[in-house]
C-alpha cells in the first residue's frame, strides 16, 4: 500500500472513531436522560431523520414484575443497519438504549432484555442514531418511566 493511501485510510478511521466517541458521549452524558442535545464540536451539520421510535413496552407508568424486563420498540420511517459508516443517511441507523441515564446497549433490533434492575422506578430512553453513532438533528428519542415490582 502506498504511503498517501495508508495515511488517507488512517485519517478516515480517526474521523470515524472521533464521531463515534462524540455520539457515545452525547448518549451517556449522565444528564439523567434529558432529551437536550449535547454540545458538539462536529464540523458538519447533522442530518435530520424521518424516523419515529416508540416504546411499546414497558409503557409509561407501567409496573413490571420482571427484574429484567424486555423493551419492545416500534420504528417507522427508517431501518436499522448494523454497519458503521460516515456516509450517513437519515433513514438508516441503530438504537442506543439507556436506563436511568446510562447507556446499556447499542441495539440492532427492536427487542432487548434490560439488565437486572432493583425494585423501584426506572426510566428507559431510546434514541435512533445515525450509522456513525451520533444523533440526528433533531434527535429521534422516546422514553418511558416504569416501576419494577419487588
Amino acid at each position: 500500500m502506498t504511503q498517501p493511501l495508508a495515511r488517507t485510510r488512517r485519517a478516515r478511521a480517526a474521523v470515524v472513531l472521533a464521531v463515534a466517541a462524540l455520539g457515545l458521549a452525547a448518549c451517556s452524558s449522565g444528564d439523567g436522560g434529558s432529551a437536550q442535545p449535547a454540545a458538539t464540536t462536529a464540523l458538519a451539520a447533522r442530518p435530520s431523520s424521518p424516523a419515529k421510535v416508540i416504546i411499546e413496552t414497558p409503557r409509561n407508568g407501567q409496573t413490571v414484575r420482571q427484574a429484567r424486563p424486555e423493551v419492545r420498540l416500534e420504528l417507522t420511517g427508517a431501518k436499522i443497519v448494523n454497519q458503521t459508516t460516515t456516509r450517513i443517511q437519515g433513514n438508516e441507523g441503530h438504537i442506543h438504549l439507556l436506563v436511568d441515564g446510562k447507556l446499556v446497549t447499542m441495539n440492532y433490533g427492536l427487542r432487548q432484555r434490560l439488565p437486572q434492575l432493583p425494585p423501584g422506578q426506572h426510566v428507559v430512553q431510546v434514541e435512533f442514531v445515525a450509522a456513525d453513532h451520533a444523533p440526528f438533528e433533531p434527535r429521534v428519542l422516546s422514553q418511558a418511566a416504569f416501576q419494577v415490582a419487588p
